[in-house]
């Protein structure tokens, strides 16, 4: 069940329980893999993007976890999950792949995404 979205806000929660949020980068180009059983009780898959600024520190691969979501132009949460930049992933040019850690809670606004299309 793989998901695509042509643009929309990538924010990180600076830390655990907090109840802000803080902007990292706008997103264009989004996939969300769909969720797959990882052995372990917990779904995951990966969300891969073009960010508008692949450098900045909160996209560095040796962070540990955090938790993001994905925003969309009016303010709704579209996605939320613990997660992780993973560097391991092939990945297009100027894209980065966020690895999802747990089961991702999603949120409002599905309308605007549609399926993925066939490869």
């Amino acid at each position: 069940m793989s998901r695509r979205i042509e643009h929309c806000r990538l924010e990180m929660q600076p830390a655990s329980g907090a109840d802000d949020w803080t902007p990292v980068t706008a997103l264009t180009d989004v996939e969300w893999t769909g969720f797959v059983a990882a052995g372990c009780g917990v779904d995951q898959g990966r969300v891969i993007a073009r960010p508008a600024d692949a450098s900045l520190p909160a996209l560095d691969p040796n962070a540990p976890d955090r938790l993001w979501r994905l925003v969309d132009s009016a303010g709704a949460s579209l996605f939320e999950f613990l997660g992780y930049v993973d560097d391991r992933r092939p990945r297009a040019t100027g894209q980065i792949v966020l690895g999802i850690s747990t089961t991702p809670q999603l949120l409002g606004a599905w309308s605007e995404l549609q399926p993925a299309t066939a490869d």
